[in-house]
């Protein structure tokens, strides 16, 4: 059967290389694909929520799309390395959200002052949004107040001394460029100089590129055609060949195109609004202006800060702006004229020329037209404006799915995860020749496994197979051997997870697959994120979990024994084989040496180490309960179990009959019961925020390493009780591993009719 692969192709966030199979993790910084359309809640909201957990999902649905389909793939199959690759990169990453959460803030506002082609912009509207925040902006207008209520930006009081009076003249696009064309023309301008002139002033006015060497049926307007068309005699002007040429070549285009900014706000408007409307305006494309001069090192200057410190100079450029508008002028050309005219004081290194009005108008008329177009943005306080044609080291924002997002790799400490520092470097290296849009989708990890149903059962988990494809878990069901596979799976899962009872239960309600059950290999995954191939009675003697052992050998019959000896004797010599994080592993029983060196490492840590908040001690903490995550089941179940006789202090001795399976724990962070097991589905909890210890007759409890409280609490309870409890826990089991091997001879006294499950 053909099998559709889990790795998904549009994951949010996410981008890989087809060429080099590298993985990027997208950060939205801003909603927005030219300027931002979220307002500044709203793009700290969306930050934080990919670093409190909308991240870490995505990853963890990825990662475990991707063990699925390395489970099904063979070990030389194609795909199966490549997918390889991105598992352990989706590792790396995994680890440096976790690792962020409480610096992210700092970490992107440190990189959002760094030169970029992200520039930030701030405007004084006449309300203005409390909640605006920008950082090192390329152009803003002092939005602050003397102690009389009196705006103290002398750009905003001239605009709003002049706008009120401002009569708008009501204008047509055709019109608009007529003039525009005069204007660029001499008296003696021939018939060519008037057709180029339209292209020009059609490209810069409007953004159009219009053939005015080409009527709109196809055949020449050459000066002959046109005068024999129009009947045009010696005594033809400029301006009867810019309308014939605008009705031969262009008739359809005037009645689709938008109105000017500056020219659209309607005639009935009230005072105020149009006051307000003009001065946004105006602000608006000198921000434009601005940005795109110090985008092309024509400027280091803020437009906006020396306007306010010129009343003169503001009083000025409100008054052309003004003027332009009664007379139906482009007032953008008069605005980047004003700016050449005044090229020393704000710094110009060289004349802006047609093809920067060009440019510039057609951003500014683009961006206003986006943030204007819903109600995001009702103030116009502050924008993020991303030049797409940045290129090199300046390039580091990119728009990705509705955002305008970085590489998480340029914002990530190198000293938090120092351990991919190496990774994160090429990370950056690799995305250098991104494109100013990256695809949103990933077409290149797309494909299809081939194979047949009775291997896909011998492959996967129960977990795994819920996450195939509808089609193919319906295939599976229709299968003759289905039911079979299934109850092994939740057989070994079981046992796997310590959930003796369920396991039993299962072995007593399956009489009759009674030793199919217990002799069977399967694939499986126990809750530390190890998945094996093996008998549930391997597992368990591997974990020494000696009373599942118990358990289980009461069920076999003398052949099942057998078989059950010889497998535990060759994993005895040659280890059993696991895979965990990606990589094989091989050994022959679960070791808790490492559990044991760091709660003996926390020890001398508090020993050594009287500041409570000492980075030592709670690097120690944390180093505990990494390893506690690797536990087996029933070591935490240990930990867990409730009752005054079973406190750690005294050692208990470990030689009761039957296990209380229990993995709550109380959680003083937030004075809650929670579980050991499962863990969180990403990196999180247990050895990233808190570890667990036994506290006396309360059993299990654990939270963050913060402060004197988590201090207090855990030298309190004498983690020196823990250690020896955990070597002594691990003496017993070993010693009752030997009961095991007596247990499977079917010459053992232990196999005696008395012997019954516990």
């Amino acid at each position: 059967m053909s099998v559709s692969t889990s790795e998904p192709i549009s994951p949010r966030y996410i981008h890989i290389n087809p060429v080099t199979n590298k993985v990027h993790l997208l950060v939205p910084v801003v909603g927005g694909q030219e300027i931002s359309t979220d307002n500044t809640c709203k793009a700290t909201v969306a930050l934080r929520e990919f670093f409190d957990g909308g991240a870490l999902r995505e990853l963890t649905a990825y990662k475990q799309a991707l063990m699925l389909d390395i489970a099904l793939l063979e070990s030389d199959e194609a795909g199966r390395e490549s997918k390889n690759a991105r598992l352990v990169q989706i590792e790396a990453y995994i680890e440096a959200v976790s690792s962020m959460r409480g610096s992210f803030n700092n970490a992107m506002t440190s990189f959002l002052q760094q030169p970029s082609n992200l520039y930030s912009l701030q405007l004084r509207p006449r309300i203005q949004d409390n909640f605006s925040r920008v950082m090192n902006p390329v152009f803003n207008v002092n939005r602050s107040n003397d102690g009389n209520g009196t705006p103290l930006s002398a750009l905003y009081n001239a605009m709003y001394a002049t706008f009120p009076t401002t009569v708008v003249a009501a204008s047509d696009p055709q019109s608009r460029l007529t003039m525009l064309v005069l204007n660029a023309l001499p008296e003696s301008a021939s018939f060519a100089e008037i057709q180029q002139a339209l292209s020009e002033q059609s490209l810069a006015l409007f953004g159009l590129t219009i053939d005015f060497t080409q009527r709109t049926d196809g055949t020449p307007a050459t000066k002959e055609d046109i005068d024999a068309l129009m009947g045009f005699g010696a005594d033809v002007t400029r301006e009867d060949y810019i309308d014939a040429l605008l009705g031969a070549c262009a008739l359809d285009v005037w009645e689709t195109l938008p109105t000017p900014p500056f020219y659209s706000i309607p005639a009935a408007t009230p005072v105020d609004e149009r006051t307000e409307r003009l001065s946004i305006l105006t602000q608006f494309f000198l921000a434009n202006l601005n940005i795109y001069c110090k985008s092309r090192s024509l400027t280091t200057q803020n437009f906006g800060m020396i306007l306010d410190n010129s009343t003169d100079l503001s009083h000025d450029l409100a008054s052309l702006v003004s003027t332009a508008l009664a007379r139906d002028e482009d007032v953008e050309r008069a605005v980047c004229d004003f700016f050449n005219a005044h090229a020393n004081t704000f710094n110009l290194s060289r004349a802006l020329n047609a093809e920067d009005l060009t440019s510039i108008r057609q951003t500014f008329e683009r961006t206003y037209r986006t943030v204007t177009a819903t109600n995001e943005n009702p103030h116009m306080d502050d924008f993020m404006i991303l030049d797409r044609g940045a290129t090199g080291e300046m390039a580091k924002f990119v728009t990705h799915q509705g955002s305008i997002c970085v590489n998480l790799a340029e914002i990530i400490d190198p000293t938090v995860v120092p351990s991919h520092s190496d990774y994160f470097a090429s990370i950056r290296a690799d995305f250098a020749a991104h494109p100013a849009e990256v695809p949103h989708r990933n077409e290149s990890v797309a494909g299809e496994i081939e194979l047949d149903i009775e291997t896909l059962f011998t492959r996967i988990s129960e977990e795994q197979f819920e996450r195939l494809p509808q089609a193919t878990k319906e295939a599976c069901r229709a299968h003759p051997t289905f039911a079979a596979q299934q109850l092994l799976r939740q057989f070994l899962n079981h046992v796997a997870r310590g959930k003796q009872d369920e396991a039993q239960g299962l072995l007593e309600q399956e009489q009759a697959n009674l030793q199919s059950l217990l002799r069977t290999p399967g694939f499986f995954t126990d809750y530390s994120g190890r998945t094996f191939n093996c008998t549930a009675y391997e597992y368990a003697y591997w974990a020494k979990d000696t009373h599942m052992c118990r358990m289980l050998e009461a069920y076999m019959d003398n052949e099942t024994k057998t078989l059950m000896l010889a497998h535990i004797n060759a994993n005895d010599t040659t280890g059993l084989t696991y895979w965990q994080n990606n990589e094989e592993h091989r050994s022959a029983h679960f070791d808790l040496t490492p559990c044991k060196t760091a709660l003996q490492a926390f020890l001398s840590a508090c020993s050594a180490q009287e500041d409570v908040d000492s980075v030592g001690k709670k690097a120690a903490w944390l180093q505990l309960g990494k390893a506690q995550r690797d536990v087996p089941a029933h070591v935490a179940q240990e930990y867990c179990r409730p009752g005054v006789n079973n406190s750690f202090d005294p050692c208990p001795e470990f030689n009761e009959p039957r296990l209380i399976r229990t993995l709550g724990f109380h959680n003083w962070t937030d004075s809650r019961i929670h579980n050991w097991f499962p863990l969180p589905l990403s990196n999180d909890g247990l050895g990233i925020r808190f570890a667990i210890v036994r506290r006396g007759r309360w059993g299990a409890t654990g939270g963050q390493s913060n402060g004197r409280v988590w201090t207090d609490w855990v030298i309190s309870t004498n983690l020196s009780a823990d250690l020896t409890a955990i070597t002594r826990l691990d003496e017993v089991r070993t010693a009752d591993l030997t009961l095991s091997r007596a247990n499977l001879n079917p010459q053992a006294v232990a196999h005696s009719p008395g012997f019954t499950p516990n």
